[in-house]
């Protein structure tokens, strides 16, 4: 059975974790948050405050997709912005 430390210290996995707070519980489940609070719009856009998984691979799959969700909701906030501001400059 791999250590939480092992895990989190495997090069292939590092970067997956970038920008959460990992860790194991006592029945043996890996659990991840996001270091930058979520606001509500995040939440509602459907980025999950917590995740969990059984592997260490597998929660770096679902660290991995949640910043990516989560970058996209910014670039659509952006985007949304900068038409806002497009339309009333015209």
């Amino acid at each position: 059975m791999t250590t939480a430390r092992e895990a989190l210290s495997d090069p292939d996995l590092r970067g997956a974790f970038r920008r959460y707070y990992v860790w194991r519980d006592s029945a043996g489940t890996w659990r991840a948050r996001p270091l930058l609070k979520l606001t509500s719009e995040e939440v509602a856009y459907g980025i999950l405050p917590e995740l969990v998984a059984e592997s260490p691979i597998q929660l770096a799959y679902k660290c991995t997709w949640q910043r990516s969700r989560r970058s996209v909701y910014r670039y659509l906030q952006e985007y949304a912005e900068r038409s806002a501001a497009l339309e009333s400059a015209s």
